[in-house]
């Protein structure tokens, strides 16, 4: 064998080693079975390799995609939730791909476990690169007069003061390596206005905001921040109501690609801004809702 044969087994061993073939993950109940999966195949790097990521909410929904999703490009991975069970399932996957997993109880409305939460993934790991914070609810109420002000404490604390405290104790680290990316999950809510969910649309709003201001004030330390606004996504948030083949006909047709989003899809959209082909960008706020912003207007 010649040495022009060697090299080229070589690079071929070397790009069997990088990449991946990943199949959309299940869904976590049957709705899969009610409804036709929306299925694609992604060639996956280990860009990821070395980097350390935390990701808030991470026991399910959104959360637990973007984890498993970083992990497969080589992250090792925080998974926080205040469902210890869950993370701990979550991590039990993670570690089946080869990868490094850490499972960490935190309510993000709470100051200190924000803070335990990230020494946690530095003792574990010794860096901080990526933040994630997925955590959320909606909430209930409707508007500003039929809201108890119980319920806008508790969706302005979990979806808005989480994601301050998290980034709060997060930046520090990121700074001790010289970078970060920062990801803030939002939603089309926080872009539009409706006429229920007042809690829910302002605290998403307000995490946009948050968002710019992140970017801005720490652009120099070469810490990006960008926010994404899902549209309608299949998750344990949203399974029991799109259950309903009338509702689910309907709500699929307030997006122009007709269907609903898969959690993989908002995960893909996460792992490109917290990589280094996302490394000029900050400050974007970026719909991944098939075309419903687009549309201007909830479709009949």
């Amino acid at each position: 064998m010649n040495l022009i044969q060697e090299l080229q087994k070589l690079l071929a061993r070397q790009w069997q080693q990088m990449t991946t073939v990943v199949s959309t993950l299940p869904r976590q109940s049957g709705v899969s079975g009610i409804y036709p999966k929306q299925g694609f195949e992604m060639k996956l790097s280990r860009r990821f390799e070395g980097r350390v990521a935390l990701i808030t909410g991470g026991g399910s929904g959104l959360g637990r995609a973007t984890a498993i999703r970083l992990a497969r490009e080589g992250a090792a991975v925080g998974v926080a939730s205040r469902n210890l069970e869950k993370t701990k399932k979550v991590c039990q996957e993670i570690e089946s791909l080869g990868s490094k997993a850490i499972a960490i109880q935190c309510n993000v409305k709470h100051e200190s476990e924000c803070e335990l939460m990230v020494e946690q993934i530095i003792s574990k790991f010794g860096r901080l690169d990526i933040l994630v914070t997925s955590a959320g609810i909606h909430g209930g109420g409707k508007t500003v007069v039929e809201t108890p002000v119980e319920i806008w404490n508790r969706v302005i604390d979990i979806d808005l003061k989480g994601a301050y405290l998290s980034s709060k104790f997060a930046i520090p680290p990121m700074r001790q390596v010289g970078s970060g990316s920062i990801v803030h999950i939002s939603s089309i809510g926080g872009l539009r206005g409706s006429s229920g969910g007042m809690a829910f649309q302002s605290a998403k709003g307000g995490l946009i905001n948050l968002t710019r201001h992140m970017a801005v004030a720490h652009a120099a330390e070469n810490i990006r921040v960008n926010c994404l606004c899902p549209g309608v996504i299949m998750t344990p948030l949203t399974e029991k109501f799109l259950k309903n083949p009338t509702t689910y006909s309907k709500v699929c047709r307030w997006h122009p690609m007709n269907r609903i989003g898969e959690p993989e899809e908002v995960a893909a959209t996460v792992a490109f801004l917290a990589s280094e082909e996302a490394s000029f960008i900050t400050g974007a706020i970026i719909p991944v809702d098939g075309g419903y912003l687009a549309a201007g207007r909830e479709r009949s």
